[in-house]
């Protein structure tokens, strides 16, 4: 099983614990993110990372050969002479561990870091990127009223927009070469980059411009991550947005099925690859568009950040009538890391539950992962017009089952490109590294997925059919441009 994205990470096996046995010094509590670390600090942490990597993850050269990917580490390595902080150091391994193109490589910082981005009073908006654009979503301040959703962020403190994006996608690590889920992350968590890798400001100054053209340049204070909530549904500016937004999102439960008036369509959300009751969930929604016999099925896999693989492969079930490979092969490079410090029946499920491979590392057999193994289809498959919406959120297991459903059926896509890579990704089992000078972490993902596919398409997500984006003012004006594309062709014979 596995978890994707910003999801937590499940493990493969449920009693293996990501912890690590490490020597070195603990990090001192509390220590700021200006705290100093000596050279000597920070080539032990750098070297420890990297041996770490090179020595358990499992696809670490899917992308790139081991040559430049080495290469590329010294250059990271040459620049810790100019290093000398904790925050310096986040910044170094931030775009170091993008290299390899793993979108579920995560720093993980420690807890005085943790507590600093909580309290820190970062920039008060919510944003989009439409192209190189950055777009007011939320005014989350207080009381300005003077930025509304929609203006366009020119500046912040000074800092272009075109060179403060750039700067900051290098930092966000992504499967392959796709820029849709690196764009996405970038959205959701931009404050915290910001503050990170551009500005510990906690006041700003926004120059924007409205939709006429008109720039403004205003000063506000920045905003805790407990105060963004409240100020956003009280600050009055929002409240068009607000409204627009929650009949765009629809019910908040994982499944939504509905049937659109007028038509012989149905459309199944599905927003993530989880909870255990997703398997009896999932049969009684088929059982009743078999019920319901639609012409049309739309799924709507967009923000959808993956899960469970097998939930993943019992979809694409439904979707043929035929026997199907899911996963072509997880390949793992060492079944026994030297930092893993897994409870003895983990090591040993796994040196039962694979075989070695010919050309070094391992292969997982079917007893230990039936995602390996042949699927057989669902008892009575949707035979239907088959629309699937995608954009930079669908990742992961989602991802995974865009890349087989293209290869089982012959779905229309719409939306963007997924942000999951379609030859598949690495993930599922991981283990826990801790740096012992900066107190930085990072789980080494072991399995390299590889998806079922006839032609594989290397670096890419599964791109749409027809592309299309929403933009700031179509969720202003409450309008999915993507759904009203799929209602068409749906009804198109």
């Amino acid at each position: 099983m596995r978890k994707k994205s910003t999801f937590i990470l499940l493990l493969i096996l449920l009693n293996c614990q990501a912890l690590i046995a490490q020597t070195g010094p603990e990090t001192t509590k509390n220590e700021p993110v200006t705290k100093t670390l000596a050279i000597k600090e920070l080539q032990s942490d750098f070297d420890l990372l990297r041996q770490s990597i090179t020595e358990a993850h499992g696809s670490l050269y899917r992308f790139t050969d081991s040559l430049s990917l080495n290469r590329t580490f010294d250059q990271y390595r040459a620049k810790l002479g100019t290093v000398h902080t904790k925050l310096a150091f986040i910044s170094l391994v931030s775009a170091m561990v993008a290299e390899p193109g793993d979108g579920h490589m995560r720093l993980e910082y420690d807890n005085a870091t943790t507590a600093q981005i909580v309290s820190a009073r970062m920039f008060p908006f919510r944003v989009m990127l439409t192209d190189n654009r950055l777009m007011v979503v939320y005014n989350e301040t207080k009381e300005d009223t003077t930025i509304a959703p929609g203006m366009e962020i020119v500046s912040i403190n000074g800092h272009k927009l075109a060179g403060l994006i750039a700067l900051l996608l290098t930092k966000i690590p992504a499967d392959g070469y796709i820029e849709t889920g690196k764009r996405r992350k970038l959205e959701r968590n931009f404050p915290q980059y910001y503050w990170l890798f551009a500005d510990q400001s906690d006041n700003f100054t926004v120059t924007t411009k409205d939709a006429n053209g008109q720039v403004i340049s205003t000063n506000v204070s920045g905003v805790s991550a407990s105060e963004r909530i409240a100020n956003r549904n009280t600050n009055t500016i929002n409240q068009k947005m607000l409204t627009a937004l929650a009949k765009l999102e629809g019910p908040k439960g994982n499944f939504s099925l509905t049937f659109p008036e007028g038509t012989s369509i149905a459309s199944l959300r599905i927003r993530t690859f989880d909870d255990s009751r997703f398997m009896s969930e999932l049969d009684s929604l088929f059982s009743l568009i078999n019920t319901k016999n639609p012409t049309a099925l739309i799924v709507d896999l967009r923000g959808n950040g993956g899960g469970v693989d097998e939930y993943g492969a019992a979809l694409v079930s439904h979707f043929t009538n035929k026997s199907f490979r899911y996963f072509d092969r997880i390949w793992i490079r060492s079944i026994a890391p030297s930092f893993a410090t897994w409870k003895p029946q983990t090591f040993e499920d796994l040196r039962q539950g694979t075989v070695r491979d010919v050309k070094g590392g391992y292969l997982v057999k079917p007893a230990l992962h039936s995602g390996v193994g042949v699927q057989q289809p669902a008892a009575k498959p949707f035979t239907g017009k088959l629309i699937v919406l995608i954009d930079g959120g669908t990742f992961s297991t989602s991802a995974d089952v865009v890349a087989i459903l293209g290869e089982v059926n012959q779905p229309i896509f719409i939306g963007e490109e997924t942000a999951g890579a379609r030859e598949g990704n690495t993930s599922g089992l991981n283990a826990l590294i801790k740096l012992p000078y900066s107190g930085l972490s990072l789980k080494i993902q072991m399995y390299g997925y590889w998806n079922a596919l006839k032609k594989q398409n290397k670096g890419r997500g599964t791109r749409p059919t027809y592309k299309v984006v929403n933009s700031i003012t179509d969720l202003l004006n409450s309008r999915d441009r993507q759904w009203e594309r799929a209602l068409i062709l749906g009804q198109t014979h």
